[in-house]
C-alpha cells in the first residue's frame, strides 16, 4: 500500500477564497496623522483580510472579531 495514496489531500480552502481575517493590534501612534483616534485610545486593533489589505480599525478586540463573523469571514488573531 502506498501511505501517499492513502492519506488525504490537505486543503486550505479558508485561504483559497480568502475568508480568512487577522486582527492584530496596533500603537495609535504608529498611525498616520491622516487618522483620528478617540482620545485616550493607545492601542487598536485592525481588521486585515487575507491579501493583508487593512479593512478597519477598532478600538476592542472583541468587537473586531464580532464585526469580523458577521462578514463571513473568519477571524484569527495575529501578534
Amino acid at each position: 500500500m502506498n501511505i501517499e495514496k492513502s492519506m488525504p489531500s490537505l486543503t486550505y480552502s479558508a485561504f483559497e477564497q480568502e475568508t480568512v481575517a487577522y486582527v492584530r493590534s496596533i500603537s495609535a501612534s504608529d498611525l498616520g496623522d491622516d487618522i483620528e483616534t478617540p482620545a485616550g485610545v493607545k492601542i487598536l486593533y485592525a481588521l486585515h483580510d487575507a491579501t493583508g489589505r487593512r479593512l478597519a480599525l477598532f478600538d476592542n478586540r472583541d468587537y473586531a472579531f464580532q464585526i469580523a463573523k458577521q462578514n463571513d469571514l473568519k477571524p484569527v488573531s495575529v501578534h
